[in-house]
């Protein structure tokens, strides 16, 4: 099983905004319970990474007209696309057409707490 998590970049921090994230960090899970291992696969970098959107982004969809919330929701596409390999992405934050293209990819969207700070901490939060 792959997981994604989006990092700040190999440092493996985690990116709050995972609309923004500059990378998803791709892991693989092989086994099960104490024999369980997950092994980092690569980073894979997001054209629409903002390292100044860590914390969330400034446009609200109630705000937007019809039109403009369809030209938002597919500029989302891309993250689908980037991780439509994984089962699982980890977040501590994603708008709702960020979490819409996952779950539209069958991508599970998995909340982490805010307080995890890498993503080696973050598997805890996996729950399928």
């Amino acid at each position: 099983m792959k997981i994604a998590v989006p990092v700040y970049d190999e440092s493996l921090k985690i990116f709050g905004n995972t609309g923004h994230t500059p990378f998803f960090a791709v892991f693989e899970q092989k086994g099960a319970g104490m024999f369980k291992k997950i092994d980092l696969l690569e980073l894979r970098e997001n054209p629409r990474g903002n390292k100044e959107a860590s914390e969330g982004c400034s446009h609200k969809d109630e705000e937007m007209s019809a039109e403009e919330r369809i030209a938002h929701k597919q500029e989302h596409n891309i993250l689908g696309e980037i991780i439509k390999d994984c089962a699982v992405v980890l977040v501590k934050k994603a708008c709702p057409n960020t979490a819409r293209v996952f779950n539209e990819r069958g991508i599970k969207v998995c909340k982490m707490e805010l307080s995890c700070q890498s993503a080696q901490d973050s598997f805890k939060f996996i729950k399928l």
